[in-house]
Formats: C-alpha cells, sequence, structure tokens
C-alpha cells in the first residue's frame, strides 16, 4: 500500500496539467479567432470602402457628361474631356463612419486613349480605367474596374424597335437585337387594309426573334421590365377597332420562371434569357432637328469653330421655327457655297430647216442644258438646290459625289463631309434596269419619295416625311469593295408600301433592300400582300407596329371581292429584316450626334 501512496496526488496533478493545457488552447483559438473575425471584419469592411470608392468615380463620370449638357455631342472632342477626368479625383469623398481607423481614396480615372475603338481613325468607343484604394485597420485593399463609353446612337444598334411601344403582330423575322422603350405587344392577329378596307388574320405562328446572319446580334429583346411584355393569342378583335386601341384585352406574362420561359419561347421563338433589362434613361436618343441643323452648318461653313457653327444653328433654327419656307429661303439665301437654281428647262426643238442662227442658237441652248444635267454627276463640294428636285435616271441620271484617293479627303466620307442640300422635295425614281446610284450626303427640308431601282451610299436627313414605294434598294460597293447602304433618317413619318406586291417566291439578295429607316413619328409596316425583306434595320421615336404572314397570298377574284386570299405555310417569310452591324462603320461621319453617351460599367476586379 505504500507503494501507492501519492498516485492519487500524480494522477490529479496530471489532470489538472491537461486541463491548463486544454484551457490554454480554448483561450488562445478564442483569442486567435476574435483576432481572425476582427481582420476578416475589416478585410470586408476595406472591401466595401473601396468598392464606394468606385461607385464613387463611376457616378462622377456619369456626373460630368451630363453636366456638360450634351444634347449634340461631338465624338471627335469627347477623348478631350475625358481625359481630364482624372484631375479631380482627390475631390472625391470616400469615408465611413470609422474615420479613424479607415481610409478610402480614388487613385485614378485614367482615359486609356490605346483602347480607343476607333472608325476611321475617329474614336467611336472609350475606354476608362478606374482604381480605388481602402485601408481599415490596417488592411489595405485596392479594386480596379473598367468603364465603357460610346459616342453613337443606340437606335442603330437595334434591327427593330420604338422608342415607346412596340407591336409585333403575326408572324415577321427579326434577325438581331430587338428594343421596346415602353411596352412589347405580342398577338398572332395580323391586320393588313385592303380596297380601303382594315381587316384582322389569326395566323398560325407568333414573331420569330433569331440571332443575325454573321451573329453579331444574338436576338436580344430589352423591355424595360417583364411585366411590360403583355401578349395575346389567337386574337379576334371586333374589325370596326383597331388592334391598338385593345390593350387592355391583353396578359400579363407568368408569374412562375418557368412558365414564363416557355410562354417566351412560344411568342417570340427565343431562348429566354434572351430577355434583358434595358432602363430607359440609358437609351441613348438623338434629336433630328438639331441633328439637321448641325450638319446644315456643317456643310454651309467649311469652318470647324465652334462659334461659327453655333451661330449658324441658331440662325437657321429661328428660321425654322417660322416655318419651312422661311428656313427655305434663309438657306437660298446663303452665298457661301454652290447653287442649282431649280430644274432646268430643256430648249425648245426647232426644225431642221429653221433659220442658221436659230439652229446655231438651239445647239447652244442645248449645250448648256446638257452640262446643268451633269452637274449632280461628279460632285466634290456642298452644292443647294433651289426647289424640288426630281432625279429620275432621264434627265439627271445619278446624284454622286465622287469617291476620293484616300478617307480624310473623301467628300463624301472623309473628316469633313459635305452635303447635298434640297430646299424643297427630293423625289428618286428610276424603273429602268439598270440601278440609279446615289452616293452622297443628302438634307432635305421637305418630303422625300423613292421609287424603283436605286443604289445608295447615302445619309439621309428628312424634316418631312418619307415614302419608300415599289422600291429595290441596294448599296453601292466602295473603293474597299465594300457594300454600303442607305441610312434614312426623318423627322415625319416613313412609309413604306407595295414592296413585291402578292410575290410567290421570297426576293432574291439582289431584290433585297439594304437600308436603315429612323422615323421621329410613329410607323407601322406590313408583310401581308407585300412581300419585305429588308437588311438593315427600322426604328420609330414614337409607337412602331409591324403586321406578317407566312405563306402565299393572292388578292380575291373580281366577283369575290373582299379579304385577300391568305395560305397560311411555314414559307415563303413575308416580312424578315436581319441586321447589318456596319452600318455605323460605312455612314459613320454623316451620322448625326447623340444627346448623351452610353456609360456601360463593367464586373469588378481586385488588385490586392
Amino acid at each position: 500500500m505504500k507503494s501507492e501512496q501519492g498516485s492519487a496526488l500524480v494522477l490529479v496533478m496530471f489532470i489538472v496539467l491537461l486541463l491548463t493545457i486544454l484551457g490554454l488552447a480554448v483561450l488562445g483559438a478564442t483569442i486567435g479567432g476574435a483576432q481572425r473575425s476582427e481582420t476578416r471584419e475589416s478585410d470586408v469592411q476595406s472591401l466595401h470602402l473601396a468598392q464606394k470608392g468606385l461607385n464613387e468615380a463611376a457616378a462622377y463620370i456619369q456626373s460630368e457628361l451630363k453636366g456638360l449638357q450634351l444634347e449634340d455631342i461631338d465624338p471627335e472632342s469627347l477623348g478631350v474631356i475625358l481625359a481630364k477626368l482624372d484631375d479631380n479625383k482627390s475631390s472625391l469623398k470616400v469615408a465611413t463612419e470609422l474615420q479613424s481607423t479607415s481610409m478610402g481614396s480614388v487613385d485614378g480615372i485614367k482615359y486609356d486613349d490605346t483602347k480607343d475603338k476607333k472608325i476611321k481613325n475617329q474614336s467611336i468607343q472609350y475606354t476608362i480605367n478606374i482604381s480605388s484604394k481602402a485601408v481599415v485597420n490596417g488592411v489595405e485593399r485596392t479594386l480596379r474596374q473598367q468603364v465603357i463609353i460610346d459616342s453613337y446612337p443606340d437606335f442603330l444598334k437595334y434591327v427593330f424597335g420604338s422608342e415607346k411601344t412596340l407591336r409585333l403582330n403575326g408572324a415577321p423575322v427579326l434577325k438581331g437585337n430587338v428594343y421596346a422603350g415602353d411596352k412589347l405587344l405580342v398577338t398572332n392577329t395580323p391586320w393588313y387594309t385592303y380596297l380601303g378596307h382594315r381587316y384582322p388574320e389569326v395566323t398560325l405562328d407568333f414573331p420569330t426573334v433569331m440571332s443575325n446572319a454573321d451573329g453579331s446580334a444574338p436576338g436580344e429583346v430589352h423591355v424595360q421590365a417583364m411585366s411590360n411584355i403583355k401578349y395575346k393569342e389567337n386574337f379576334q378583335p371586333k374589325e370596326s377597332i383597331l388592334s391598338e386601341d385593345q390593350e387592355d384585352t391583353m396578359t400579363s406574362l407568368p408569374e412562375t420562371e418557368s412558365a414564363r420561359n416557355d410562354l417566351l419561347t412560344k411568342i417570340l421563338h427565343m431562348n429566354p434569357a434572351n430577355i434583358k433589362i434595358k432602363e430607359k434613361n440609358k437609351f441613348v436618343q438623338i434629336n433630328v432637328e438639331e441633328s439637321f441643323f448641325d450638319k446644315l452648318a456643317q456643310g454651309l461653313s467649311s469652318s470647324k469653330d465652334e462659334i461659327t457653327q453655333k451661330s449658324l444653328r441658331n440662325s437657321m433654327r429661328g428660321e425654322y421655327n417660322k416655318g419651312i419656307a422661311d428656313l427655305n429661303s434663309w438657306i437660298i439665301g446663303r452665298s457661301e457655297v454652290t447653287h442649282i437654281q431649280g430644274m432646268p428647262v430643256a430648249p425648245d426643238k426647232v426644225l431642221p430647216d429653221a433659220e442658221e442662227a436659230v439652229l446655231e442658237q438651239y445647239q447652244k441652248d442645248l449645250e448648256i442644258y446638257n452640262e446643268k444635267l451633269q452637274q449632280l454627276e461628279n460632285l466634290d463640294s456642298t452644292v443647294v438646290f433651289n426647289g424640288n428636285l426630281v432625279v429620275d435616271g432621264l434627265d439627271y441620271k445619278k446624284l454622286f459625289y465622287r469617291e476620293g484617293p484616300s478617307h480624310e479627303i473623301d467628300p463624301k466620307s472623309g473628316s469633313m463631309p459635305r452635303w447635298f442640300i434640297v430646299a424643297g422635295n427630293l423625289e428618286i425614281n428610276n424603273f429602268k434596269p439598270d440601278f440609279l446610284p446615289v452616293r452622297a450626303n443628302i438634307l432635305v427640308t421637305g418630303n422625300v419619295k423613292i421609287k424603283g431601282n436605286v443604289k445608295f451610299d447615302s445619309t439621309l436627313l428628312v424634316l418631312g416625311d418619307t415614302t419608300v414605294e415599289d422600291a429595290n434598294i441596294r448599296g453601292i460597293q466602295g473603293n474597299d469593295l465594300e457594300t454600303k447602304e442607305l441610312v434614312l433618317i426623318s423627322k415625319g413619318k416613313v412609309l413604306i408600301n407595295r414592296l413585291h406586291a402578292f410575290a410567290v417566291n421570297e426576293p432574291s439578295a439582289e431584290e433585297t433592300m439594304e437600308a436603315f429607316f429612323y422615323t421621329d413619328s410613329s410607323g407601322e409596316l406590313y408583310g401581308v400582300g407585300s412581300m419585305f425583306h429588308l437588311i438593315g434595320g427600322f426604328f420609330a421615336k414614337d409607337n412602331l407596329t409591324v403586321h406578317a404572314v407566312k405563306g402565299n397570298v393572292m388578292e380575291p377574284l373580281p366577283d369575290n371581292a373582299g379579304r385577300l386570299i391568305i395560305n397560311q405555310a411555314n414559307a415563303p417569310e413575308r416580312f424578315v429584316i436581319d441586321y447589318k452591324p456596319d452600318i455605323y462603320e460605312n455612314q459613320q461621319s454623316s451620322l448625326p450626334r447623340v444627346q448623351t453617351v452610353n456609360v456601360n460599367v463593367g464586373p469588378m476586379q481586385l488588385v490586392n
């Protein structure tokens, strides 16, 4: 027993030691955990503070651009503005309530001109790298972010769209991205007008939105919210009421995601993931009137001086506000540029047996007349045509600015583009097999009408209405072997009708229009009796509606007047628009300035 004396004490001491070690371990873990928690909290706080710095920098960029009131920004000068943003980075406040233990700052707002996207030496997309640093309780974090700014109108990014309500009725095929600034209303009931009567036609199919031919526009639909999309299947409205007046009978999308996706696939034939939310205030608009004045001032003066340009714009704006007649008189009275005094009048023919002096005078008058007719065939400077102009391939055989040996000195597409100004109406019609070429930047104070076979490399700004009727519009191939197009921007309505009326086969590539149309008004397009195929796009500032079917359409027999005979099938597709991505590149120098710029903020990146 004596040998066992003291063993209990040893055991107790061992247990005490073990508990002490465990206690110290727990205490150490607790203290370490607290320290790690504090460090982690400081890490999170520093990240949040650095993120706040990025947000401050991005907001500063947007406020600076907005503060400049860039209603009509010149893309060429935007880079100069962006380069100065870094000068005021120190004025941006980046702080939290932990003033004594935290510090944040915007490290840089650097404009990187090496990453500019350029077209013919002029930037159209700009890159700014912003960085922010924050320190909280000794924990330092640095974040950076890329901001992309572009300065071209948003309407050129869409194959079809409206800043207000967009209505897709029936079975149009839209290859590219679509925009609805207010509501998107979809039905399988197109309307058409025949012999003065309006009829609805329930189709077997809904609209199709898909990628364009080269995949550059993936077939997205941009709306303000999912709740802004409504639809109606087998719509049977009263014939006495226009379909546009019955939105209240349409149905919103389902609440559940799976049901909503199934419906979107059905009514738009698209991947529901391609429905994108784009806020209306981020849409880059244009001002047609101010764009017209800007280009008119550019054409009338060779000076780039902004004071001179602004003075001209103010003068013409004042005359325009009085009325088109006053604006025409003001333009006709400008002495800085060449004028053509209206349509030339052919001399009266004389008989072969007329007196020699009479014959000689007739030949002189005929030579002068022919010289006047050739005035439009080799233009190289701004010209004002006083009065209404008809280019029909008979008298005037073309309207053509020669292509310069280099881009910079090209009078049509160079850095200082020249303009052909019509102080009146313009009609271009040509029903001969050979296409009539039009290569010019054109301003028209009145209305425009285009008929027949015409080839364009042209930006056309119109203060009146536009009518395209029985027209086959193609693009001119330039010296760079690129096929150009027509970009027509109209203050008034754009009416396009009677294209391949009641055709059985879809138009060939040679018969497909190449153009982009924009109207400041509303628009209504049809692919029912007509066969509407377009490479380019169509956009309206006001409401835009399309009505289309698939299949063959025939006129009723004379003894059975009334509705059209519509044999619905998968083909031919009677309304197809395929977005052309290089429109901006081809017409860039003559396109409108924008009212604001588009600011896209990229994802944040952790530097350290």
